[in-house]
């Protein structure tokens, strides 16, 4: 339905993320999102005849900020997925194939999440009692957001996938050494 954008690496390792992330990465992005109205209104001052306290934005002004906000997530979700809150948590928005999603999709997402967040939150609670364990928004735009691991987490599970015994030897080591450094001191101390 929607075109395809580049394909994000290191997809074996990615798996859904869940809803507490998704809203520590909405507060998040919502902190900027203020700071970014406040600098807008700011910026505006100048330009009006009231003082802050006692103007009343028109549509104008309110139709900036709307295209700013706009601007904010489709710019971060175009280019690599997430948005600053979302790399804080760790989690990006993709197409289901792994791929970046296109500026419809990030029309559609931003339309349908304001209107999630508009029902009470009714449509990121969605995702409790959804088969799919997809929002509305992750719905409408035809997309998934996914956990995305760190190096060090890739770095263990790929050694886990490679080699079974070593993932036994991490979890016996106790103290927090990785079975590589156990082993390795192991054998020196045999060969002095």
């Amino acid at each position: 339905m929607f075109r395809r954008g580049r394909q994000f690496s290191n997809q074996q390792w990615t798996r859904p993320a869940n809803l507490t992330r998704r809203l520590g990465a909405l507060m998040y992005d919502f902190l900027i999102i203020v700071a970014l109205w406040m600098f807008a209104g700011f910026a505006r001052l100048p330009f009006v005849d009231a003082d802050a306290m006692t103007d009343q934005a028109g549509p104008a002004f309110q139709s900036a900020l709307f295209v700013l906000t706009f601007g904010f997530f489709a710019f971060f979700w175009l280019r690599t997925g997430q948005t600053l809150g979302m790399q804080a948590w760790r989690i990006r928005v993709q197409n289901e194939d792994g791929t970046a999603m296109s500026p419809t999709q990030a029309l559609m997402r931003f339309l349908s999440a304001a209107a999630s967040i508009a029902c009470v939150g009714l449509g990121y609670a969605w995702m409790l009692f959804s088969k799919s364990k997809k929002t509305w928004h992750d719905q409408f735009s035809d997309t998934v957001v996914v956990y995305v691991p760190s190096d060090k987490e890739m770095a263990q599970l790929g050694s886990s996938s490679d080699n079974g015994t070593k993932a036994g030897c991490e979890e016996e080591a106790g103290d927090g050494e990785k079975a590589g450094n156990n082993i390795g001191s192991k054998s020196k101390k045999k060969g002095k």
